[in-house]
């Protein structure tokens, strides 16, 4: 955390490059991590059909459930590491990372043993009709078998960003999507396994982002690096406890897909699954924009707030609004005025998808702005200890609101009514975010 602490008396400009340094390498990073469910959409929806993309579409919450866990860990942990570090206690922060890289290992492994056991209600919990269940079984069987590669390769991102490293976690994630674009093509094209190559490749891409990352704790070229310890309760409780907030805000993805899946499959049907796939893709890649704003301000506001820099506090998450709202505002801008544009990225000339996917698009996304506010105040309220007030925040965007607005909109409203629940729940969660935020009176 040198590079940290030689800002702490800076002014606001070194804050701002600061910043910069950590959340560029964040979006990239998430993004990137996005590409390995996106570029299965694209490969899919080209080279197998509609009935294969609903398929992977049912199973998109599975990897952003997934995700949620591995932040459970990682994030948790990475809050502690970097307030331990910010108060100069560099032996409890790397006590911390060995705990929760245990930690991890053990959920991981459990979960894909279980997921495999229980691979069939696993898919008709998701939403699977009839007509594609043996496509999404085949999909989740090929991923739940890589899903340990899959978490560590963001937790170890994660870690390297606590660490001082977010350049080294973005180039991991880079070179890990790539390899995945490749391997989507040739496992679907030359080798032709179908959709079950792409599950392969979503799980080898990871591998490879692990292999470039593990140097960095192996060799002691930072502050975290691997060595015995014994497993203490009280850290594993803290770890989870502060990664709350964090599991939430990307379980609320994979909660609202399911929500949102569920009820297509009530109202529309497979031509509804796979406009909502492409919709989804879409949203991933914006909302990963958030997330990684998010999650790159994280380890300074925790640091920070270990130091008892209230002023450095304040300037990140003011210049983080900024940045997330005109991110927001002119993706949905764009968006609304060409809407056909990324959806002809994966509707091959099905006439029917791109429509039914062109109109999802512009009811789904009129909220973007007031998205990345929601999760940048979740995500801040979280670096600094406030968990409980994140997980509310997050629990209204995904479920609380959303849910009675998707039993009663599609009723109201008909199909469009599914697509204006999401940004309806957003608008809702706003005021009740900052007056969380405000009752607190933090900074």
């Amino acid at each position: 955390m040198k590079n940290i602490k030689s800002a702490t008396k800076k002014p606001s400009t070194s804050i701002l490059r600061q910043l910069l340094s950590y959340i560029i390498p964040g979006i990239a990073g998430l993004i990137f991590n996005s590409l390995y469910i996106v570029v299965d959409g694209i490969f899919v929806a080209r080279m197998l059909g509609r009935e294969p993309l609903a398929a992977v579409t049912v199973g998109v919450p599975v990897v952003e459930i997934l995700l949620s866990l591995s932040m459970l860990v990682s994030v948790g942990a990475g809050v502690l590491i970097s307030t331990k570090s910010g108060r100069g206690e560099h032996m409890k922060a790397r006590g911390i990372f060995n705990i929760s890289v245990r930690l991890l290992a053990i959920a991981s492994v459990l979960i894909a043993v279980i997921s495999l056991i229980f691979i069939n209600p696993i898919a008709r919990m998701l939403g699977a009709t009839p007509d594609i269940m043996d496509l999404v079984v085949e999909y989740l069987s090929y991923f739940f078998a890589f899903s340990p590669a899959f978490m560590f390769s963001y937790a170890m991102c994660t870690w390297l960003r606590n660490d001082s490293q977010p350049r080294l976690a973005m180039t991991a994630q880079i070179v890990g999507a790539l390899s995945n674009v490749f391997l989507d093509w040739y496992f679907m094209g030359p080798l032709k396994m179908g959709i079950g190559g792409a599950a392969v490749a979503t799980g080898l891409g990871p591998l490879i982002s692990i292999i470039i990352m593990l140097s960095h704790f192996m060799l002691k070229k930072g502050n975290l690096y691997l060595e015995k310890i014994k497993i203490d309760l009280k850290v594993v409780y803290e770890i989870l406890l502060k990664g709350i907030p964090s599991f939430i805000m990307e379980f609320a993805l994979g909660i609202t897909t399911l929500c949102v899946n569920i009820s297509i499959g009530i109202h529309m049907g497979a031509l509804g699954f796979a406009a909502f796939g492409i919709v989804g893709y879409i949203a991933l890649i914006v909302l990963s924009v958030f997330l990684g704003i998010a999650e790159g301000s994280q380890p300074l506001i925790s640091f920070y707030h270990g130091a008892n820099e209230k002023s450095n506090i304040r300037t990140i998450l003011k210049i983080s609004l900024c940045i997330s709202s005109a991110i927001g505002i002119i993706a949905y801008l764009l968006l609304f005025k060409y809407p056909e544009i990324p959806v002809n990225i994966f509707a091959d000339n099905d006439i029917g998808l791109v429509e039914a996917a062109a109109t999802a698009t512009i009811y789904y996304f009129p909220a973007l702005f007031v998205s990345g506010v929601n999760i940048l105040l979740a995500s801040y309220m979280q670096s600094i200890g406030h968990w409980k007030e994140s997980v509310v925040i997050s629990l209204c965007r995904c479920l609380l609101l959303l849910l009675p607005l998707l039993i009663i909109l599609p009723t109201l409203l008909g199909d469009n009514g599914i697509w204006i629940s999401v940004p309806v729940a957003e608008i809702l969660t706003l005021p009740i975010a900052y007056v969380l935020w405000r009752r607190r009176h933090i900074i």
